[in-house]
């Protein structure tokens, strides 16, 4: 079993702006990767997002009803970034490609050396 992480922005705490991130996201990350059977996926969300659930969005748009599915709250220090939806899939698969998009490019730096003006990431 692996942990395949993915992250996105929003700039609008908006029912379906948090919807369509949140299944932009997922739809990244099984398209990155090689994904055999999902174990759970966990989500977390930055303080500030409290007009929709993201993993309630991909469990409707995706029909995630038996995998086992859990949001949490985010730990805000002094330079967390707002506006943030993470998810973690607990996979068995051959890849593990993390997923970052938009404004979440910038947690990750480190991924994106290469891929600055990528929009594929």
């Amino acid at each position: 079993m692996i942990g395949i992480r993915g992250a996105t922005s929003i700039e609008k705490n908006e029912k379906e702006h948090i919807i369509n991130r949140s299944i932009e996201l997922y739809n990244k990350i099984i398209e990155n990767n090689n994904i055999k059977n999902i174990i759970a996926i966990l989500g977390s969300v930055t303080s500030d997002i409290t007009a929709y659930n993201p993993i309630k969005a991909i469990r409707k748009e995706f029909n995630l009803k038996n995998i086992p599915l859990m949001t949490f709250q985010e730990a805000m220090f002094e330079d967390s970034k707002e506006g943030i939806i993470r998810f973690l899939i607990l996979c068995e698969s051959e890849t593990q490609n993390f997923i970052y998009l938009h404004k979440a490019k910038e947690l990750r730096t480190d991924l994106f050396e290469n891929f600055s003006n990528s929009s594929d990431w």
